[in-house]
């Protein structure tokens, strides 16, 4: 029993109780954790989203690698614009070094907070179409959608021939469509049988691309809200062409439209904005504004009245030739 007890002291003598102290926290150690604080849309770590908003004035850390979709914005006003445009895409980078100069700016930042879908669209087609044209091509979304991007890709299946008013689908011009933020993305496709030319191309040619935005508006609505029943008058067409189309490239229509419908809206305009890319490229752009009609029924008593009016300047236009040529018959 005596030798147990030695053992026991010796024990604890060889092995003291381990009580470790607290490790004090160094300056540099909170530096450190901090950034791992982010606010709403604010981010330390850009290029977890598609887009990374940036301010002017700021830089990006030098290890960010995965950034590669960059914004430039010059205020926080217009950073929150582009949040409504692109909602979940993207994310916006304040730096340490500009939260402490900023304070005000990383303040108004931090009440920043991504849109709901369900929201109507928050803006007109020219304060998109602003908006839109700062934007890069969005490869890291389109990569994972089923849109062809590249020349190796295959093209996929075109959308319904409902949403384009079509009865033959052989004579749609657009694929079945991706979204990402407030805006809508489409393949254009190659040919159609209702429009021939007399001589083969090198590049795609303008009437073809003309079509193709056509149906895209008229796809856009029906996707927000316009009934099957319901039709589009068009009232304006407005196309910029910046560079030719390559007939082997997958051609991306990028589209934002302020037009949203329900069973119990009421007739309106409906105008849509659309850039077509290639290479990431935009090469031509159109305004589309057309007017909607919620039912067909609707549709048909604004086509018999425009029908009445055209009699009547008929009517009209052959009263002032008679009368012409009755005063030349009497000379």
């Amino acid at each position: 029993m005596l030798q147990q007890t030695v053992q026991r002291i010796a024990g604890h003598d060889f092995h003291p109780a381990f009580h470790p102290n607290p490790t004090p926290r160094l300056r540099f150690q909170r530096t450190i954790k901090r950034p791992g604080r982010d606010f709403g849309i604010l981010t330390l770590s850009p290029g977890k989203k598609p887009f990374t908003m940036l301010l002017e004035g700021d830089t990006l850390p030098l290890q960010s690698v995965t950034a590669l979709q960059i914004v430039n914005v010059s205020s926080v006003e217009e950073a929150s614009r582009f949040l409504l445009l692109l909602g979940d895409t993207c994310e916006l980078f304040i730096s340490l070094d500009y939260r402490r100069a900023n304070p005000g700016v990383y303040a108004a930042a931090k009440a920043l907070y991504c849109p709901s879908r369900k929201d109507k669209p928050p803006f007109d087609i020219e304060t998109a179409a602003d908006l839109m044209k700062k934007l890069p091509f969005d490869l890291k979304s389109l990569l994972k959608s089923p849109l062809a991007i590249t020349g190796d890709d295959k093209l996929p299946c075109s959308i319904e021939k409902k949403y384009v008013h079509k009865k033959n689908s052989s004579n749609v011009l657009i694929s079945d469509y991706f979204s990402a933020g407030r805006m809508l993305y489409f393949n254009m496709l190659a040919s159609t049988e209702e429009i021939s030319f007399d001589h083969v191309s090198d590049h795609v040619q303008g009437l073809l691309m003309l079509e193709a935005l056509r149906q895209a508006g008229v796809a856009t609505a029906h996707i927000q809200g316009l009934s099957f029943d319901g039709g589009l008058a068009l009232l304006n067409y407005n196309t910029n062409f910046f560079h030719y189309l390559e007939n082997d490239v997958p051609v991306v229509l990028r589209v934002y439209c302020s037009f949203t419908a329900d069973e119990t809206s009421e007739d309106k305009d409906a105008p849509i904005y659309i850039q077509v890319l290639q290479y990431g490229r935009v090469v031509a752009d159109a305004t589309l504004k057309a007017f909607a009609f919620m039912s067909s029924k609707r549709y048909e008593e604004q086509r018999k009245r425009v029908e009445k009016i055209c009699t009547r300047s008929k009517m009209q236009f052959d009263a002032k030739i008679n009368r012409i040529l009755h005063e030349a018959a009497s000379v």
